[in-house]
């Protein structure tokens, strides 16, 4: 259990251009939900073997060819997540639906990226039940990391 024992170093990136917004306050936060996340994890679960966790925050093309590579969709998506340790995150979508939602660009990555974490931690979101259980836990998550 490396990752709870020793700590798991986070390193965020803004691997995009177009899309302006406060790193520093993305990275705050998911400092903060990394722990909660690794409270709510499965045993044996990924986000219990992995010693880092490496973010990058993409544009939606950037995203898009990840998403058709390893899972055969060309589309953008919200996150991706490698069971290795790795969240793709884009900020074109974190900012269409933020702006739908009304909430800031960086809550909605956040969000994502806390998503990302639980899946590291066990979670998936094929059903309708495991979406509504990890839903209301990023949620609660993001909510606690946020102050």
């Amino acid at each position: 259990m490396m990752g709870a024992e020793e700590g798991i170093r986070v390193e965020i990136h803004d691997a995009q251009e177009s899309v302006p917004f406060d790193l520093d306050t993305v990275r705050d936060c998911v400092h903060s939900a990394l722990p909660l996340c690794e409270n709510e994890a499965f045993p044996d679960s990924p986000l219990t073997q992995i010693d880092s966790l490496e973010v990058s925050i993409v544009s939606d093309l950037a995203i898009a060819r990840v998403h058709e590579k390893f899972m055969d969709d060309p589309s953008p998506t919200d996150v991706i997540t490698f069971d290795y340790g790795e969240i793709i995150s884009s900020a074109d979508t974190a900012l269409r639906e933020s702006n739908e939602r009304g909430m800031s660009i960086e809550r909605e990555l956040a969000l994502y990226i806390i998503h990302g974490m639980l899946h590291l931690a066990g979670y998936r979101d094929k059903t309708s039940e495991e979406f509504e259980l990890i839903t209301e836990l990023q949620e609660k998550i993001l909510t606690e990391s946020l102050g």
